[in-house]
């Protein structure tokens, strides 16, 4: 198999499998309802996937060590945990580097936010911890989506879009920034090591 070492990896390989799979029921006519659940997991764990890389990421610049080992399913969880770790390296960057991130840049972050969100309250409604489009029913056969349940795939596609941008680039996007403060605690501890032997 190809490079399996990485969320980033894994994530790439869930989004053409959805890729693919929308196209087959494009081309196909297929009655989406044959694939739904199959589709609807994979959006899923695209999403989970893409928290959870860019948490791996951002830990080093928000010096917040939570959700690193993250063991949880919950879609709401992580992008809380994302999103707090994508504003604590903003504000490190600020305080400790004197970096200021762009405000066009942060425009833009937050206008995929809520994309995201509206893509997490979907799910959250639908299946809360990663077991509904898994399985029919859990403990004590408690059916887990209701069979009269409808989505619009094609919404979902869209969003689904749309959060992969945000997942797939904002760690390319803060590149510029904590590139530089990378640059920065090298040249320090240079600098240390030069001056005390450190």
């Amino acid at each position: 198999m190809a490079n399996c070492s990485s969320f980033w990896s894994y994530l790439e390989s869930y989004k053409s499998a959805f890729e693919v799979l929308m196209d087959k029921v494009y081309q196909s006519g297929f009655h989406v309802d044959t694939l739904a659940i199959p589709i609807l997991f994979i959006v899923r764990h695209c999403m989970e996937l893409g928290f959870k890389a860019n948490i791996r990421y951002f830990i080093k610049y928000s010096e917040k060590n939570d959700f690193k080992e993250a063991r949880t399913h919950n879609l709401e969880k992580l992008y809380v945990a994302f999103k707090q770790h994508i504003l604590d390296t903003i504000k490190n960057l600020k305080d400790k580097y004197r970096i200021e991130v762009e405000k066009t840049d942060i425009e833009e972050l937050n206008k995929y936010f809520d994309e995201v969100n509206k893509l997490i309250n979907t799910f959250y409604l639908l299946d809360k911890n990663s077991y509904g489009f898994r399985y029919p029913f859990v403990k004590k056969n408690n059916i887990l989506i209701d069979d009269k349940e409808t989505i619009n795939l094609l919404d979902v596609k869209d969003l689904f879009e749309k959060s992969m941008l945000l997942l797939t680039h904002t760690a390319d996007v803060f590149a510029k920034y904590t590139d530089f403060a990378d640059e920065i605690e090298t040249m320090y501890e240079e600098e240390m090591r030069a001056n005390y032997g450190y």
